[in-house]
């Protein structure tokens, strides 16, 4: 009997961990770990990770906050809040210069400082809250100036710096007049308290289009229109709002945020706009005592939104969850982002600040290593659902499986399936060896042209109603990309019994 082709070329359905593994989609995977999908269809290993600063700052402290600055003169900085210490990188070369001079810094890690620019002004707000910091570019870091709130984060927005959430006013937005973040009580400067006494607190804020500002509680949004002092405000939805200062995204004009449940949501400033639930259970399944931790960064680059978690009993983030814009699934790297806070620079390459005084360069094209990880190796694999192919009362028999695949010379991956509920019963270990063009070198080591992509035939064994596979790579220093694979399947009747 010829066998059935099926051909699987397309893995945008991402990670389903919800919905019984005998109902996923072909397209979706029951377990998948550090992994990136293509524009293709297929998914590749993702990058690894590279140390910015090979010594740590202040004695393996926590990193707790982290930020970008470029002056008009084209300087940049990386800053970073480590410990009670504040330090700065110049021209992003690794090597951290304390400049705390004499502001006041209270350690812990989970004293988070967001930082802003303007003015020329690299400005740190947060903390314990402590008081906002200042640093110009030269010397040592001071106290902004003006008396600025000693509020629990900060934005600027149309030539203001906007401050909210002070020990006395949680529920209160503040502002400096004009043009000036040092000047807080003149003409233009002004405050709005947000859902006063409905026994909520302003958690963070987003710009939204050229004139307003989304003001986040955990249970409300707000619209702070700022165009014009005195600003006024608008209540916008109830019921629904952000768990943190750090969990809300901007992403093109659409702001996603964690809501306290937790879930992911969006808004237009119109509409609330709800996403695939198929990860519910990871949801839940996080350390409830730390869901005011979460934070988000944009990947431009793999249009994603990574939320960096902390998993069941966790004390420090160990999970990233992420969320593909393009092909609308949830992803997750379980390695290699067990990071405090996160920034990135005007070519929006993403650092992130660890939790013993080092940064670490993210997706970096350079590595295929985590050297954040006390094992480097990447292991990445996606592990299918189990498939009946829409019928349940045949025996399925794969004959063989074709695997296309690319990664460069001497790979290694595994391939593995099983039956039946029984998974990763058969393991077939693959090394690709790429050898001279087709016509020049020797039959069974030569590649079409000279491409690094290849397919590799297996042959198979064993039956059962329903087929589970696996691709699996954790070899250092590979590059890995998978595009599809054809398995020739016959199906044997299986009758049903009358009683």
């Amino acid at each position: 009997m010829k066998p059935t082709a099926i051909r699987l070329y397309d893995f945008t359905g991402g990670l389903n961990t919800k919905s019984p593994p005998m109902v996923l989609k072909m397209n979706e995977a029951s377990d998948l770990q550090n992994i990136n999908l293509l524009p293709t269809g297929g998914f590749q290993k993702r990058n690894g990770n590279s140390v910015f600063n090979s010594s740590a700052m202040e004695s393996g402290a926590a990193v707790h906050g982290l930020g970008y600055y470029r002056t008009s003169l084209t300087s940049d900085y990386m800053m970073a809040i480590a410990g009670t210490k504040l330090f700065k990188a110049d021209n992003l070369d690794g090597t951290m210069d304390d400049i705390t001079g004499a502001v006041t810094i209270t350690t812990g890690q989970d004293n988070i400082w967001t930082h802003c620019q303007m003015n020329n002004l690299s400005i740190f707000i947060g903390g314990a809250p402590n008081a906002p910091i200042k640093w110009n570019g030269t010397g040592n870091a001071a106290v902004l100036g003006g008396t600025p709130p000693n509020g629990e984060f900060g934005i600027v927005a149309n030539s203001r710096l906007f401050i909210g959430n002070t020990a006395s006013n949680p529920s209160r937005i503040q502002w400096c007049i004009l043009g000036n973040p040092e000047d807080w009580t003149g003409t233009g400067s002004g405050s709005q308290d947000v859902g006063l006494n409905d026994g909520d607190t302003l958690v963070g804020a987003s710009v939204i289009g050229f004139d307003s500002m989304l003001l986040f509680k955990q249970n409300s949004i707000h619209t702070l229109a700022i165009r014009s002092a005195p600003f006024p405000l608008f209540p916008l939805f109830t019921g629904v709002g952000a768990v943190s200062k750090r969990a809300i995204v901007n992403v093109d004009g659409i702001v996603y945020f964690i809501t306290p449940e937790p879930r992911m949501k969006a808004t237009d400033g119109t509409n609330i706009i709800t996403f695939s639930d198929s990860i519910d259970d990871v949801w839940d399944s996080l350390n409830k005592s730390r869901l005011k931790y979460i934070h988000g960064v944009h990947n431009r680059r793999l249009r994603q939104i990574w939320w960096f978690v902390s998993s069941s009993s966790a004390t420090t983030h160990n999970l990233c969850i992420i969320w593909d814009l393009e092909r609308k699934c949830w992803l997750r790297h379980t390695t290699g982002h067990a990071m405090n806070v996160s920034s990135f620079t005007a070519d929006r390459i993403i650092y992130c600040g660890a939790y013993y005084g080092k940064i670490y360069k993210m997706d970096d094209s350079s590595t295929t290593n985590d050297s954040s990880e006390s094992s480097p190796t990447i292991n990445s694999f996606w592990n299918s659902g189990w498939m009946d192919f829409l019928n349940t009362l045949e025996a399925k028999t794969p004959q063989y499986a074709d695997l296309v695949f690319n990664g460069g010379n001497d790979l290694n991956f595994k391939f593995s399936y099983g039956f039946d509920f029984n998974s990763d019963r058969i393991n077939e270990s693959l090394t690709y060896n790429s050898g001279s063009i087709w016509g020049t070198g020797l039959w069974d080591s030569m590649t079409w042209g000279g491409a690094s992509s290849t397919a590799r035939f297996v042959q198979m064994k064993g039956s059962g109603k329903f087929f589970q596979y696996r691709i699996a790579h954790n070899t250092s220093g590979q590059n890995f990309i998978f595009n599809g694979i054809e398995f020739g399947i016959n199906k044997n009747e299986v009758r049903s019994i009358r009683v």
